[in-house]
């Protein structure tokens, strides 16, 4: 794949990706419930392995002695490793109802590996990132660590969810993993304007639940001003609110944006071949 050939030309006509991929979830509910199941099937694995998480924090030993820091060390790594080839296990499934969207596909498990292999090296390009951002977060004043680490963060967490959806998509239209790697990194540092669509939506959505918070929260506040007994419960209802209806337009969001992603993907491979 070669992501300096991709262009897309601006047509006022043309309907907004985002648009055209939640008319397409719309229009395959069966399809689209299923992505949902297996999102909060793998959610549920997470409190499973927090379980596993405390369960190693109580496994006796002396902390000081090196074996025992070796030992720790192996199942810490099995951990996470454990982690994250759930995290692929779902999202391979996920990537099948999403390419079956737009067209009849064959299932089968034989790129699982691959496809893990993929996640562990894309997962270890971003821990070596995060771990040379936290050697410069502690060489700086402190004062102006905070205003370094949003500087830092926000490229940081835009990158990682371009190329980690570029590199799936790619990789499931039958890239191989080298290919997968380093086009998506291409297409994250060259190919940026392909995604801004899809990242300007959860921009724009932010801001304006944001909004919406914000002045549903002063509206509660003038309405119990003179009871600040009833301000607190109200406050305490309205928190939860706001909390899941975030996570609830966040997590919608980034489902019509996996579609997004894998159109963008498969309409250049496409065109390539």
């Amino acid at each position: 794949m070669k992501p300096k050939n991709i262009v897309h030309k601006a047509d006022p006509n043309k309907e907004w990706l985002f648009i055209k991929s939640l008319k397409l979830a719309k229009s395959n509910p069966g399809k689209t419930g299923l992505m949902i199941l297996f999102d909060a099937m793998f959610i549920l694995s997470l409190f499973g392995f927090k379980t596993l998480g405390s369960y190693l924090g109580t496994i006796p030993g002396q902390p000081s002695t090196r074996a025992w820091v070796i030992i720790m060390l192996i199942f810490v790594l099995a951990y996470y490793l454990l982690i994250l080839f759930s995290y692929s296990f779902f999202k391979y499934c996920l990537l099948d109802f999403i390419k079956s969207l737009f067209h009849k596909t064959e299932f089968t498990f034989r790129r699982l590996g691959q496809f893990y292999i993929l996640n562990i090296i894309i997962g270890g390009i971003f821990l070596g990132i995060l771990l040379m951002a936290s050697f410069i977060l502690e060489s700086i004043k402190q004062e102006y660590a905070p205003y370094t680490f949003i500087f830092l963060a926000i490229p940081y967490l835009l990158l990682l969810y371009i190329i980690t959806n570029a590199s799936h998509s790619l990789f499931y239209e039958g890239a191989s993993i080298k290919q997968s790697v380093k086009d998506s990194f291409k297409l994250a540092f060259t190919g940026i304007r392909l995604y801004r669509e899809t990242i300007l939506v959860m921009i724009l959505s932010a801001l304006l639940l944001l909004l919406l918070f914000f002045g549903s929260g002063y509206l509660l506040r003038m309405a119990t001003s003179k009871n600040y007994g009833n301000y607190l419960i109200a406050y305490a209802y309205f928190k939860q609110i706001a909390i899941i209806a975030f996570d609830f337009v966040l997590y919608w969001i980034i489902l019509i944006n996996r579609i997004s992603f894998y159109e963008l993907i498969r309409e250049d491979m496409q065109k390539i071949h």
